[in-house]
């Protein structure tokens, strides 16, 4: 057991580490150097415990959603009583979208992760589609749900990698919707049934505070 808690504290501590160097300093310019350093740790235990850096991001990254799915999901069930699934993803990305037009570190450390193609935890991007496909009893079979998943990643991460580089002249309003109703339309949702999701989204949205707190640590209120 204490050899247990002494590798995991010395985990934690990497990736708390990085977390403010990825953060302050953007994840392409931090070496393992800096990690080591910050960390008081060695390139040894970096790549025992993670293999390599991208393979921290992912980490980051993938906590970084999650917190942000759950505390969108708190947020309604407090507020409003329940947790519309459709809704609820729709305010996700108003979330970030929010989060990464305030906080230039953020879009940073954001667009490094596009560039270095690093995403978070399949496993996670297929639990959330399949919970879609289940809770609204949508026609489509495991691999439709994979090529779904995938294709709609790739083309997140390609409209925010070129929105961050200037290359899309689009407001965040249509470049939002566009996103969502692609989403929506390759799981088959009718376009009527998309307008009241984006609508709704948008109503609960303007009661929604959210604030970056400790580098990626999320913080979703509603406002006063």
């Amino acid at each position: 057991m204490p050899v247990y808690k002494t590798g995991e504290k010395s985990r934690n501590k990497i990736i708390d580490a990085c977390k403010e160097l990825f953060y302050l300093n953007g994840f392409k310019k931090t070496t393992y150097k800096d990690i080591c350093e910050k960390a008081s740790s060695n390139p040894g235990l970096i790549n025992y415990y993670f293999k390599t850096k991208k393979k921290i991001g992912e980490i980051i990254y993938g906590n970084f959603y999650v917190e942000i799915k759950a505390g969108v999901e708190d947020f309604l069930i407090e507020n409003y009583g329940e947790y519309d699934l459709q809704v609820g993803t729709c305010i996700e990305i108003l979330v970030i979208n929010a989060l990464l037009k305030r906080d230039e570190n953020l879009e940073r450390f954001y667009y490094d992760m596009c560039i270095e193609g690093v995403e978070y935890d399949m496993k996670i991007l297929k639990y959330f589609y399949r919970l879609h496909v289940d809770r609204y009893k949508l026609p489509l079979t495991e691999e439709q749900i994979r090529l779904i998943w995938v294709a709609n990643t790739s083309i997140g991460i390609g409209i925010a990698k070129k929105y961050i580089e200037g290359y899309l002249h689009s407001d965040e309003k249509e470049l939002y919707e566009f996103r969502v109703r692609l989403m929506y339309n390759s799981m088959g949702i009718e376009k009527d049934k998309i307008d009241d999701i984006i609508k709704r989204a948008y109503e609960i949205f303007e009661h929604v505070g959210v604030s970056l707190e400790d580098y990626f640590v999320i913080k979703i209120f509603k406002k006063d």
